[in-house]
């Protein structure tokens, strides 16, 4: 009789503590998740610089020998760029509003990012750039966790 209750008493704990593993890995991949998009928008403001003060923002859309290639656009607000990036964080290529509302099917796709610059009438020069990184990548649009980014860029 006590051995039966010692194993009753075990099977109880056994279970108990198997509860535990989801919400455990559940909170690891959320972590994973939120670090990949941290590091994805450091990345991208790293990148994205409108140095030269002729009115253009430089964005990194796709990476050439370990080097980011970037396209040069005319800062007007509103301005998007969609832009596909790997798990390692770095570009893939720039994608259609079309194709960033699907799933993407290139494997190596990770999260989905979305750059809008905009500005305020009253502060002329200065732009908001806000870095949305939405993931996974392979997930249709309303399947994805969005993670927002902003930073201020000054135009010399």
């Amino acid at each position: 009789m006590e051995i039966l209750v010692a194993l009753g008493l075990f099977g109880v704990g056994i279970v108990a503590v198997l509860a535990f593993f989801p919400v455990a890995l559940r909170s690891e991949n959320d972590g994973i998740e939120d670090n990949r998009a941290t590091l994805i928008a450091s990345a991208v403001n790293d990148i994205m610089t409108s140095e030269q003060g002729d009115g253009f923002i430089h964005v990194a859309t796709q990476m050439s020998n370990g080097v980011p290639v970037s396209i040069s656009q005319p800062l007007k607000a509103p301005t998007n760029f969609v832009i596909a990036y790997t798990a390692s964080c770095e570009p893939i290529r720039a994608l259609t509003n079309k194709e960033s509302s699907a799933s993407i099917p290139d494997p190596t796709a990770a999260s989905v990012v979305t750059i809008t610059f905009s500005s305020k009438p009253a502060v002329p020069r200065l732009f908001t750039a806000e870095v949305a990184v939405a993931s996974p990548a392979a997930a249709p649009e309303s399947g994805r966790t969005i993670h927002r980014f902003v930073r201020q860029i000054a135009i010399p």
